[in-house]
């Protein structure tokens, strides 16, 4: 003969059944969560990539011109290297903090939109 299942058996696979559910809430809601950061992430990605690359262009322009100028090539390279060794050396003393905040804040304003 089939018992009957108690109260404490019905409510014991009731909140078995209700952590499974609640878990693959979880589950579902960070992968929403991760893909939506992603997708608006990645636009600004090819935005910056192709900065890079006009940026690129245009340093070794810059370099290429600079040689031409100066009569010998590798002195348009030096200088173009020596702007940025100063400018990095400048923004590591004077901007670390506020490069760090501006994308701190990007990336919490992309986690909560």
């Amino acid at each position: 003969m089939k018992e009957d299942p108690t109260e404490v058996d019905t409510l014991f696979e009731r909140v078995t059944q209700f952590t499974l559910t609640y878990i693959e809430l979880v589950k579902l809601k960070t992968i929403n969560r991760v893909t939506e950061i992603a997708s608006a992430v990645f636009p600004d990605v090819i935005v910056l990539s192709m900065l890079f690359i006009f940026a690129l262009f245009a340093n070794l322009g810059l370099a290429f011109w600079l040689g031409d100028l100066f009569g010998k090539v590798y002195l348009g390279f030096l200088l173009v290297a020596g702007f940025y060794l100063i400018l990095g050396c400048v923004s590591h003393l004077f901007m670390r903090g506020w490069f760090k905040k501006i994308a701190l804040n990007y990336l919490i304003k992309q986690f909560f939109r």
